[in-house]
């Protein structure tokens, strides 16, 4: 197909994802962990700091067309995070309920906001699969879930799909307290 940007029909331009402060490099690392490409770029923000291009295929480096942008949080939202987790230490209710919906995005993440990729085939999604069930880097252990199903799982929507949820707080689209949750999938190639 070539880059995204000759594509003609309505696609995902872009997702805006953060990082917490001090975690651009482990960032990068858990986005190439999923098999993205992750590059700094040289342009600087309306924050005063560069952002991070991630490229679900390395082929396309289009930096504006099919590709997630990492940006460190902001200040409000950094304000709101803290007000956040000193609200949650004093509030047995609302730190029950956010318990709850983490269980929930770790174990069944169906129904939980997220955000997918796709991988052209099973034989490429497994190596990914791979490494994030086998990850020994001790920065990023125990900062992620991983939850494949394969089409032999009793769980598996149809025996032509992988989908693996990973869930996450070393990035988020909304609030770090809530998790991400990222969908990896791959679709059986038809012949």
């Amino acid at each position: 197909m070539g880059l995204y940007s000759g594509y003609d029909g309505k696609g995902l331009n872009h997702i805006e994802t953060l990082y917490q402060s001090g975690e651009r490099e482990l960032a990068m690392d858990f986005m190439r962990l999923l098999g993205c490409t992750a590059i700094p770029t040289p342009q600087v923000n309306e924050t005063g700091s560069t952002y991070i291009c991630v490229h679900p295929d390395d082929n396309d480096r289009d930096g504006m067309n099919n590709v997630l942008y990492l940006s460190e949080i902001r200040p409000a939202q950094a304000a709101l995070e803290a007000q956040l987790r000193v609200t949650l230490g004093k509030d047995a209710d609302l730190a029950g309920a956010l318990a709850a919906y983490r269980y929930k995005a770790e174990t069944l993440p169906y129904g939980i906001p997220h955000f997918g990729l796709r991988f052209p085939s099973f034989e490429s999604i497994e190596p990914v699969l791979n490494a994030l069930e086998h990850c020994s880097d001790p920065a990023l252990q125990g900062r992620f879930q991983v939850r494949a199903i394969r089409p032999s799982d009793a769980a598996a929507l149809s025996q032509d799909i992988i989908q693996a949820f990973v869930y996450t707080d070393i990035i988020a689209c909304g609030l770090f307290s809530l998790g991400q949750v990222i969908e990896l999938q791959a679709q059986r190639r038809v012949i």
